[in-house]
């Protein structure tokens, strides 16, 4: 009598030109690590929004779904993945720039270790951002995060990875980006002329870990509001950064929340993981493990 169990079902979703096109050389050899504990699926995405459409309408019939590729397809899939009445469990195949979402669940940033990775380690329930109908796991920010994100191009960001992040940064720092923000959370209400507000789930903003001692499974989001800051001082955090010494100015206030609503005068481009999303204002809140990822928390 045969006494073979049927394999648990995983879908693959990459993006084929994340990493210089790494996944669609290596897509074969990750396929044949997962294969040793799935039956294994593959499905590459073809446009920007493919990876949300295809957790959301083919994620059901499978028991893990995979995303492999940079945080902005991890961020489709989530979106995607929310949206169904039963949620499979998520695992991520970092093949980004900064790899932030990975970084925080810490995942190994080499693919074939991170199949290793996934047949070892057990899901985890996260906490993960809420703002409207879409969702974040590593941050929602406004202001100089957002207009960095949107004009760095894809050959900039391949080349000189996630530094290009620090380099747009101290562009435009030289430029008038002020804005007026009032943030009301559960037990304060927070007004600021800032030239950013980041609002972090996880630990890393594109490869630089900022909060080590955030948790993802924390039950609050850490809210960080960026006041009118100059290149010598910016220059000088980013120093700091490179000796790994923390993070202190005068100009940066953190606060702690689970809910809040953030608003800007003029409005701002809101930014969650990378992907633009909308202007505010925006009601922002944490939902606490609802979402089962294999990774460390």
């Amino acid at each position: 009598m045969d006494n073979i169990i049927d394999k648990e079902k995983l879908l693959l979703i990459y993006n084929p030109i994340a990493g210089q096109k790494v996944i669609s050389q290596m897509v074969g050899d990750i396929a044949i690590s997962l294969q040793e504990r799935w039956d294994v699926t593959l499905r590459p995405t073809l446009r920007q929004a493919h990876a949300e459409q295809i957790a959301y309408e083919e994620s059901n019939k499978y028991n893990v779904v995979a995303v492999a590729g940079g945080d902005g397809t991890v961020h489709e899939v989530v979106n995607g993945l929310m949206r169904l009445d039963r949620c499979p469990v998520l695992s991520i195949l970092p093949a980004g720039t900064a790899n932030d979402i990975a970084r925080t669940l810490q995942i190994p940033l080499d693919l074939l270790e991170a199949c290793e990775f996934m047949k070892q380690e057990l899901p985890q329930a996260i906490d993960i951002g809420c703002c409207g109908e879409r969702y974040f796991v590593n941050f929602l920010g406004v202001g100089l995060i957002s207009t960095v994100s949107n004009e760095i191009k894809n050959e900039t960001k391949t080349y000189l990875k996630h530094f290009t992040y620090y380099l747009k940064s101290l562009q435009h720092l030289q430029e008038d980006q002020l804005f007026r923000t009032v943030i009301r959370t559960e037990t304060e209400t927070i007004e600021k002329e800032a030239v950013m507000v980041y609002i972090a789930n996880g630990m890393s903003l594109a490869g630089l870990e900022l909060f080590t001692d955030n948790e993802i499974n924390s039950g609050y989001l850490e809210v960080i509001v960026v006041e009118n800051i100059g290149l010598s001082e910016i220059v000088s955090v980013l120093s700091s950064y490179l000796r790994h010494e923390p993070f202190q100015h005068d100009a940066l206030s953190c606060h702690k929340a689970s809910s809040l609503t953030l608003e800007c005068s003029p409005a701002q481009i809101i930014d969650t993981d990378g992907e633009e999303n909308g202007k505010t204002p925006v009601d922002v809140r944490l939902l606490p493990g609802a979402l089962r990822v294999i990774g460390r928390v």
